[in-house]
């Protein structure tokens, strides 16, 4: 049996219309007009929702300006999310992750279990997340290279880096030397020496040739000091080397 809603027409503020007129009274009502109440399905044709479409008192995110609702960090602080959806951060905002200069504004997508002890937030740029973990927020994860320092460096130079090596799991360095110029990596463990190697033949190609750096971190792994950097010409003999060598270091989450 076919059910028969009963409504009260009203306008489009609104308001009742007058003369009262039933929705029954009106031939194919129920099929042809969208009613305030019971269960229609199958409404064909297009509905603008000019004030944003609502699902229980919240907005429902279709395309477009509808993405301009995203909302500032909550307390200035990414540790105070505690609910899903899209945010913007202006790179003044507390435990944001550290990111290369391009990325220090930008947007991030937030999702979080109901009891919020759990859940993950995408800074999109550049692709880094950190995710919380019963309760607990864990070591932010990226692939990309996030740049420490830069400029040029030499035997005993101590450079300082935008955060600690602990934060990352490994370590990139960019080296120029009379072997050329060459990206390398190292382990990021809390403490201990670096030795960074860069390899390189004779110009015959009869025999290796290497430079050896020697990196001594600070004990809470915000600068690297360079102690000693050698050139191996040949077996036996190496020299110490006091121009330039360093160029750049890069943290690597992944």
């Amino acid at each position: 049996m076919t059910q028969e809603y009963v409504d009260q027409l009203i306008d489009k503020n609104g308001n009742p219309t007058n003369p009262y007129t039933l929705a029954r009274a009106i031939k194919d009502a129920t099929d042809k007009l969208v009613m305030t109440s019971g269960n229609q399905m199958e409404i064909g044709g297009t509905k603008n929702f000019t004030d944003q479409l609502t699902v229980n008192g919240r907005n429902v995110l279709l395309t477009g300006d509808a993405f301009k609702d995203a909302i500032p960090i909550p307390y200035n602080d990414a540790y105070q999310i505690n609910e899903s959806g899209l945010y913007h951060y202006d790179g003044t905002e507390k435990n944001l992750p550290l990111m290369n200069g391009e990325y220090t504004n930008g947007f991030a997508i937030a999702v979080f279990t109901a009891d919020d002890n759990y859940g993950i937030i995408l800074f999109i740029g550049s692709l880094t997340y950190i995710e919380k973990y019963q309760g607990q927020w864990r070591t932010p994860h990226s692939d990309m290279p996030v740049k420490l320092w830069e400029g040029s460096a030499k035997l005993g130079d101590t450079v300082n880096l935008k955060s600690s090596i602990d934060e990352f799991n490994g370590l990139q360095f960019v080296v120029g030397t009379i072997l050329g110029e060459t990206c390398l990596r190292a382990a990021s463990i809390s403490s201990g020496t670096r030795y960074v190697t860069q390899v390189g033949q004779t110009g015959d190609g009869k025999n290796l040739r290497s430079v050896e750096l020697t990196l001594h971190p600070s004990s809470d792994g915000r600068s690297l000091t360079i102690a000693q950097v050698l050139f191996n010409a040949s077996p036996g003999n190496s020299i110490q080397v006091t121009d330039t060598v360093l160029k750049r270091i890069e943290g690597i989450r992944g």
